[in-house]
């Protein structure tokens, strides 16, 4: 389907994502570098630790009210206030004078803020599509997220360190342009459809506990928490490995004089997952779109997986890259599935709530990922290597359960919050 035939919510929310991802990857990952030059690691570590607090309470809070007052007021008052703050961190970071305690409160507001509107974000995309257009919105939104991320990170790349005062700046700016957007371009059906049946009945409720009660929603979201361990990897256990597996530089095929080093490794690895994705997600999809949703679903988690699970444990560069790519081609074929598998189980009067249960999931898919990197510690390579593939064949045990059975909306019991 072409991205103009979406509706113009749709588009405008596409583009919306689009310049804040970019605006955002090109501060947040170099705030830990940030902190710990300012403060020093341990502190720093207590500081991440608090922003990762602050995300998850504002997703938990952002789903109810999401469905009780909206997505629309949701979106508007978070960036609002994403907007002042990261005006506040430029001018605590101006030329003039550096408070990063100052800044570390601001981000924890942010990262609260921007966790609150992150269920009505994912909501609001659901409200707007349907089962029919719904996997090539999540597969431009895909290919759209991972080209803001390459440019935002790029940028901050070149720019943070020397220049992070205007970079702040530049995000509040984009927030603000975000913000006038939403309030006079974005229509809030789910709103418009509460308000029309509060006149006539009382609006539904639902409850975290009842979202728990639900085995299908409930066993999709494990799914993707383990998948999102394996992928925060890279950047975690991988990385580590690969640092001290190869501190001598390895050439990385005969006839070449090129060498790398672990770290060299790890950066080609993650711009090598980047440059596919932005260059093959549209092409992929359609070359794919003649076979079964549940047969490109079980071969991308497969290939993901032992991609990753080959990355996890071997040491040819170029058999890394070969991984690598084979990883890469598996996520270009299991996210926009999944994704829509999930848009099309949640209540429609629920949806904040679940997507605001889902997204807690996937923050607790990457905190384990941190945790692998202890456990490694006791564990041999091979044995951490075979978990991963385990935990890939229980994702795919999962999906291909859940893709036997209805994928109507769950059909949810009333309860209050």
């Amino acid at each position: 389907m072409n991205f103009f035939q979406f509706s113009s919510t749709i588009q405008i929310r596409l583009g919306l994502q689009f310049l804040m991802t970019l605006a955002n990857m090109s501060v947040t990952p170099f705030l830990v570098i940030y902190f710990s030059t300012k403060l020093g690691t341990s502190t720093t570590a207590f500081m991440f630790i608090g922003v990762m607090v602050a995300s998850v309470v504002g997703s938990m809070l952002g789903g109810p009210l999401s469905d009780r007052l909206g997505r629309k007021t949701n979106i508007v008052v978070a960036e609002l206030i994403v907007t002042v703050c990261f005006l506040a961190a430029a001018y605590v970071n101006s030329p003039w004078q550096t408070l990063p305690y100052v800044t570390f409160v601001l981000f924890v507001i942010i990262h609260f803020f921007t966790g609150l509107a992150g269920p009505s974000y994912s909501a609001l995309i659901i409200d707007e599509s349907n089962p029919d257009n719904r996997k090539a919105i999540y597969t431009y939104s895909y290919w759209i997220g991972n080209l803001a991320v390459a440019f935002g990170g790029m940028l901050g790349a070149f720019l943070f360190k020397d220049y992070h005062y205007y970079l702040f700046i530049g995000v509040s700016v984009c927030s603000f342009i975000s913000l006038l957007i939403t309030i006079f371009f974005i229509k809030d059906r789910y709103k418009e459809s509460i308000d029309q049946k509060e006149s006539h009945e009382p609006q539904v409720k639902v409850s975290y506990k009842e979202v728990f009660k639900h085995r299908v929603f409930v066993t999709f979201a494990f799914a993707n928490l383990l998948i999102i361990c394996v992928e925060e990897q890279l950047t975690n256990y991988i990385g580590i490995r690969l640092t001290t597996l190869m501190e001598e530089p390895k050439t990385i095929v005969s006839f070449l004089s090129l060498k790398v080093d672990g770290m060299n490794m790890v950066g080609i690895l993650k711009t090598e997952n980047t440059i596919l994705v932005v260059t093959l997600t549209l092409f992929v999809t359609y070359v794919m779109k003649k076979y079964k949703d549940q047969t490109v679903l079980i071969l991308g988690l497969f290939l993901f997986f032992s991609g990753y699970t080959y990355i996890s444990y071997g040491s040819s560069p170029l058999l890394l890259m070969v991984a690598m790519l084979v990883a890469t081609f598996g996520e270009l074929l299991h996210i926009p599935i999944r994704q829509t598998l999930l848009a099309n189980m949640v209540p429609d009067h629920a949806r904040g709530t679940y997507m605001a249960m889902f997204g807690v999931a996937s923050l607790i898919g990457a905190s384990l990922a941190g945790i692998v990197i202890l456990v490694s510690a006791f564990l041999p390579p091979a044995l951490i290597s075979s978990l991963f593939m385990g935990m890939g064949f229980v994702s795919m045990f999962i999906c291909f359960r859940i893709t036997n059975e209805s994928t109507k909306p769950l059909q949810v019991k009333t309860a209050t919050l």
